[in-house]
């Protein structure tokens, strides 16, 4: 069964705390199907959710052998029946990369939508870094590659081992902008640890002259795809050169790996603009959610008095 690092028994215990629940079907004393997910809290509502950090989460299916209408009509039945055994909750909502399992996985949408959720499209950019480096500089936009160029004579990126320095430097640049965090970081050090006990993941800083923090980003791999998963910069950089070079140098990791650099979501045309200029392929995922009332008109509610509220990952 094909999956994402998402999916990994590992990623799901330390990201959860150990608290991660599974759908699971079976056939014989073989495992055809699992759909994990967590539970969360909002007041009285019970909530099922993708853990922190995990950003895309469907199912796993085992669509096995024959044609691929047959592998396909397969893979429904096993997805419907793993949705069926989601217990009830206030609110469901994850998000499905429908390239799995040879693009199979375009029909788990399918699946949900006739389980009464509705399905939304969400965008990213993938770029192939198995690549030469000459190929992918080639690739960038020209005035980017001059950014890029231009800010190398004045920041250099490193690695950093300390998960908490991170998690400082994000909450500090979100209190700066005046933001609130979306994100619980209690399980992060565990998942830092984790990754790199297995090597398959990395926090790239970006730092300027006086070896102050200007950028960082949390980058994880695993089953030949790469992401670009947390980022954050500080309020006082304004140089988009700056960014430019921490994406740069993720490009040029991914490609000492042999690995697809995923850009993690695109939500605002002006990030998609930017992020358009790195040579990468639009990529479509699948939104998938089901609220139930009251808490879909309490949601309806709160959006309508926060228009202007930046969007991430929750």
């Amino acid at each position: 069964m094909k999956i994402t690092v998402f999916h990994e028994p590992w990623w799901l215990s330390a990201v959860s705390g150990g608290l991660v629940h599974e759908s699971v079907v079976k056939r014989g004393n073989d495992v055809v199907g699992r759909l994990p997910y967590v539970f969360s809290r909002k007041g009285p509502f019970r909530l099922l959710r993708m853990p922190a950090f995990t950003h895309v989460l469907g199912p796993v299916v085992d669509s096995g052998d024959g044609k691929p209408q047959t592998r396909l009509t397969r893979r429904l039945a096993i997805t419907q029946q793993l949705i069926d055994q989601l217990p009830s909750t206030s609110e469901l909502k994850l998000c499905l990369d429908p390239s799995l399992d040879d693009g199979l996985a375009k029909i788990d949408g399918l699946a949900f939508q006739d389980r009464k959720c509705s399905v939304a499209p969400q965008f990213t950019f993938e770029i192939d870094c198995r690549r030469s480096l000459d190929d992918l500089l080639a690739a960038l936009d020209l005035k980017t590659r001059q950014h890029i160029r231009r800010a190398e004579k004045t920041y250099h990126v490193r690695s950093l081992d300390q998960p908490e320095v991170f998690i400082d430097f994000y909450l500090k640049n979100l209190t700066a902008f005046g933001r609130t965090s979306r994100i619980g970081f209690d399980n992060f050090p565990v998942l830092f640890s984790e990754c790199r006990a297995r090597e398959c993941g990395i926090i790239l800083s970006l730092f300027n002259e006086n070896d102050e923090p200007i950028a960082m980003t949390f980058l994880v791999w695993g089953h030949g795809t790469m992401y670009y998963l947390l980022s954050t910069r500080s309020r006082h950089s304004h140089d988009s050169g700056a960014i430019s070079l921490l994406l740069w140098s993720a490009i040029k990791k991914a490609h000492e790996l042999g690995l697809f650099l995923d850009l993690d979501g695109i939500y605002s045309s002006g990030t998609a603009r930017f992020l358009a200029n790195f040579g990468g392929k639009l990529k479509t995922r699948l939104v998938v959610r089901r609220s139930r009332m009251p808490y879909s008109a309490l949601q309806y509610v709160k959006a309508q008095y926060s228009g202007n509220e930046s969007n991430f990952f929750t």
